[in-house]
């Protein structure tokens, strides 16, 4: 590996004090598995014969690559129109349901207690819950009941990234441990009256699914094995607001989604993720491996292209939207999982960034401890 004599030497923790290190994250999906053929047939049964979208819908269908996702319901009560009020309730029902089961199982691949842990992040934008996720965590898995709770409803697909920056700001100021919970059920947004293309993109390529991840405060000269986290940057694009996010409507969220993303995106991945790198004294060859959040086919070919990668290095990306969709906020931690999985050399630098509303980046730089 090399860097320029004019930049800085990326972030290293004191000598004596904690890093952060994302532990292995846990994903748990509902019980309603829907396959690639499945969505081609409902596709052609919603839309009927000669519809405008008929045809970039199948291209669409073919190209995502996405072979399966799951749903929290079954398919036809996933297409029957009701209330945003009835969707809500199932999304409350299922984010605890299965918060819970992901919490656990979090916890123990970190090997950590809930005792131990000071703080809960759980991310969503599929539902609303007053109180939180957080809120319920801890009186049913056992937390302390001074755990500090940080619930965040607004970021997209950007929430799973932004949470571990802030689990790493947290333990550099002190605190011990961090559970982040994401919870989205991406099909309770789905609208049958509403066959706009932006519409009917987001029911092609986003699932249903939780995934959580315990980032622990140890020792930097500790055995844990994870991704340790050393730095993270917010970057917002330029004239992006109407870009991407919800419209509340009577019936419910209706998804923006604008077809400028792609164009956006692949112009400015380049000087956001190497900008980023730079300010870190490092250059994109100092990059061993990349966790990327899968927003889309084109997003993964764009980083491939950008960081000259070959086309196995996006592996733990495809794989997540090839197994389940994108899960908006989970993905990232999702990508995360399939990353320990394929487990990187021990030292290795690695780049994990996820795009979402705003039009916004979210990038973590770190270090694999194997």
């Amino acid at each position: 590996m090399h860097s320029e004599p004019s930049r800085r030497a990326a972030p290293s923790a004191s000598p004596g004090s904690h890093v952060a290190v994302a532990c292995k994250p846990a994903l748990v999906l509902p019980e309603h598995e829907l396959s690639r053929e499945r969505v081609q047939e409902t596709a052609a049964l919603i839309l009927g014969e000669g519809h405008r979208h008929a045809n970039r819908v199948k291209r669409i269908i073919e190209n995502s690559g996405i072979e399966r996702r799951y749903l929290v319901q079954s398919l036809v009560d996933t297409i029957t129109p009701n209330g945003f009020g009835q969707r809500n309730d199932i999304f409350i029902a299922a984010s605890k349901e299965l918060g819970e089961r992901a919490a656990l199982e979090a916890l123990r691949n970190a090997g950590v207690d809930a005792h131990d842990v000071d703080l809960i992040i759980t991310t969503s934008c599929t539902g609303f819950m007053i109180p939180s996720l957080c809120a319920h965590l801890i009186p049913k898995l056992g937390f302390s009941r001074t755990t500090k709770r940080l619930p965040i409803t607004e970021r997209g697909c950007a929430a799973g990234a932004f949470s571990l920056g802030m689990a790493r700001e947290h333990i550099a100021g002190g605190g011990k441990n961090v559970l982040i919970v994401a919870h989205e059920f991406c099909s309770l947004t789905y609208q049958r009256d509403d066959v706009s293309m932006q519409a009917l993109v987001g029911a092609l390529l986003f699932g249903d699914g939780v995934a959580a991840c315990v980032v622990r405060g140890v020792d930097p000269l500790g055995s844990l094995n994870g991704f340790e986290l050393h730095a993270a940057e917010s970057w917002l694009f330029e004239d992006s607001w109407g870009y991407m996010g919800f419209q509340v409507k009577d019936s419910g969220l209706h998804l923006v989604l604008d077809k400028g993303i792609p164009g956006a995106v692949e112009r400015s991945i380049k000087p956001v993720m190497l900008g980023f790198l730079d300010r870190n004294g490092l250059g994109a060859d100092d990059v061993a491996f990349h966790v990327l959040h899968p927003g889309g086919k084109k997003v993964i070919d764009e980083v491939a292209r950008t960081f000259d990668l070959a086309p196995s290095a996006l592996e733990p990306s495809r794989k997540c939207l090839r197994d389940v969709g994108n899960l908006s906020s989970a993905s990232v931690l999702v990508v995360l999982k399939n990353t320990f999985e394929a487990a990187p050399q021990d030292g290795a630098r690695g780049l994990l960034t996820a795009f979402g509303p705003g039009f916004s980046a979210e990038m973590v730089l770190g270090r694999w401890r194997g």
